[in-house]
Order: structure tokens, then C-alpha cells, then sequence
């Protein structure tokens, strides 16, 4: 009586042998989740800031030639106090009272001829109060947070040399938000999560030259 070996079978779907080709020849899936960890935290500077709120903003002027932002006069009192605030945070500081009696920009940048000198007015007339433009706040943002990538959350293809890698971030906010908050209105704050692009060259992948954290800082 004879038998008969059998020979296991395998049925191969074209996904599965995509993948193991894929995985032989070791390419189109990005980097590896600890390798994107290590390069983000090593090469990019996390947005850390947050933002004013639009209300408060648009009630000042930023004086772009000699770096500063004024409050106007017709502002309600919430925008002072908002500066002042930021001011006791350390965030930025009063312009002295000789800045206020000056011209503005504006003014001091026109000729006599477009804009006569019996015409001109100091900054006092216009504005309560300048402060020093610090850091962003030519765009209504203000550091306010200790930010660092913590955990890698998905790597995703976008092409045979690219990848978008999402990241979750560790945001701790500084103690002094709460009176800004208070002063200002809640502020909007840095997001807890962000992504950036990697590339892959002939020494595997890395960030993309133009790599920053996206999505990560505050906006309106």
C-alpha cells in the first residue's frame, strides 16, 4: 500500500507578495517610528507658542520700523490689560513715555512734503500705551509652553521617497497663562499634535530639508 506526501500549499494574493518583496528589499515604507522619534526630537525646534486672541489683536498697531505694537486709545480696556499682562510675564516690556511722544512710523517715514509738520502727531495722540515687539508678536503669538515630540503616532507613505510622520507632543504650559488667560481671554494654545516630512536619500531616510513641526503651533 503506497502513500502519498502531501506538499502544504500556499495561496500568494498579490497584496502579500507586494509585501514581501517589500520587505526584502527594504523599501517604500519610511522610517521606522523610533528612527522618526529620535530625528524629530535631534533636528526640529517645536512650536511653543500661543496665541492672542483675535478681539485683543486687532486693536493694535505694530510699529514694523522700530519694533513695537501699540494699543489704540479707541481699544477697550481688556487690550491694555491684556499687554500688561504679558508685560508682568516677561513676555515683552513697556515702551518708554519718549517712544509715545515721538511720531509713529507711518509719520516719521513721510516726507514734509506728503505729510507737513503741522499735520504730524505724536503716538500718544493715537495710542495708550507701546510695547517691545518681541519673538512673534508682530503676528499675535508669544512663547507660553515647554514643547518636546514624545511618541510617534503613524508613518505614512507619499511616494517611493517620501513620508509624512504624525507625532504627539508633550505641551506644559507655563505657570504664568493663567493670569494672561485671565486678562487677555484664553488664549489659543500650541497643539498637541504636529507632523513633518521625511525624505529618503541614498543614506535611508531623513528629514526633508524644508522639515518643521506642521500643525504644531497655535492659529486662528
Amino acid at each position: 500500500m503506497s502513500s502519498k506526501t502531501s506538499t502544504p500549499r500556499f495561496v500568494w494574493t498579490t497584496a502579500g507578495v507586494t509585501l514581501l518583496l517589500a520587505l526584502v528589499n527594504g523599501c517604500g515604507f519610511g522610517p521606522s517610528k523610533g528612527q522618526a522619534l529620535e530625528a524629530i526630537q535631534r533636528e526640529i525646534k517645536e512650536d511653543a507658542n500661543c496665541m492672542l486672541p483675535l478681539d485683543v489683536f486687532s486693536r493694535v498697531k505694530v510699529q514694523h520700523t522700530t519694533k513695537a505694537v501699540c494699543v489704540l486709545k479707541a481699544a477697550p480696556a481688556k487690550a491694555r490689560a491684556c499687554f500688561d499682562a504679558l508685560v508682568a510675564a516677561g513676555v515683552t516690556r513697556a515702551m518708554p513715555e519718549s517712544y509715545l511722544l515721538a511720531w509713529p512710523d507711518e509719520v516719521a517715514g513721510a516726507s514734509l512734503s506728503d505729510l507737513p509738520a503741522y499735520d504730524r502727531r505724536a503716538r500718544n495722540v493715537t495710542y495708550s500705551a507701546c510695547f517691545e515687539l518681541a519673538s512673534d508678536l508682530r503676528a499675535g503669538r508669544f512663547s507660553c509652553a515647554d514643547v518636546r515630540a514624545a511618541k510617534v503616532v503613524s508613518v505614512s507613505e507619499q511616494g517611493e521617497a517620501k513620508a509624512d510622520v504624525r507625532y504627539e507632543r508633550e505641551v506644559l504650559m507655563h505657570a504664568s497663562l493663567a493670569a494672561i488667560d485671565g486678562a487677555c481671554g484664553e488664549v489659543t494654545r500650541p497643539l498637541a499634535t504636529a507632523h513633518a516630512e521625511f525624505v529618503k536619500n541614498a543614506s535611508g531616510w531623513v528629514l526633508s530639508a524644508k522639515a518643521d513641526a506642521v500643525g504644531g503651533g497655535a492659529h486662528w
